[in-house]
């Protein structure tokens, strides 16, 4: 903001440099609309200075509410790797809890390769249509 306050500074300059008379009114008009410029910058300086200190105010609270938020709730853990192997071509697929997420409908193409890998999220393992989760050996 200082750039506004060497104006009005600048043109108050030029205006004294000009000798006005300040008993015209023409003079009078001059000075007070100068004068109104140097208080508006001065008044703007302040202003900004004001939004610097509050906005190091809302970050220094952000910082708190995270802190409290984290000793209350638990500090999230990075996300858990999981390795998913293409049996095309033998692709090791590192995927996030996220991006399981993402594939939940069963579905996902390998990015190397791109054949299909289907998914199993049902936990049976047995080959049977019961989704029991267990093997019937």
């Amino acid at each position: 903001m200082s750039e506004i306050s060497n104006r009005a500074a600048y043109l108050k300059g030029l205006a004294d440099g000009l000798k006005l008379d300040k008993n015209t009114s023409e003079g009078q008009l001059i000075d007070g609309i100068l004068g109104l410029l140097g208080d508006m910058a001065e008044e703007l300086e302040m202003l900004d200075q004001e939004q610097i200190f509050l906005e190091d105010k809302i970050d220094e609270m952000d910082e708190v509410i995270e802190m409290i938020a984290d000793e209350t709730f638990g500090a999230e853990d990075e996300d858990e790797f999981y390795t998913l192997i293409c049996e095309n071509c033998g692709a090791e697929i590192d995927l996030t809890g996220d991006d399981l997420d993402d594939i939940a409908d069963g579905v996902f193409k390998c990015p190397d390769c791109g054949e299909v890998i289907e998914l199993d999220f049902d936990g049976c393992d047995c080959g049977c249509d019961c989704d029991c989760g267990h093997d019937h050996n």
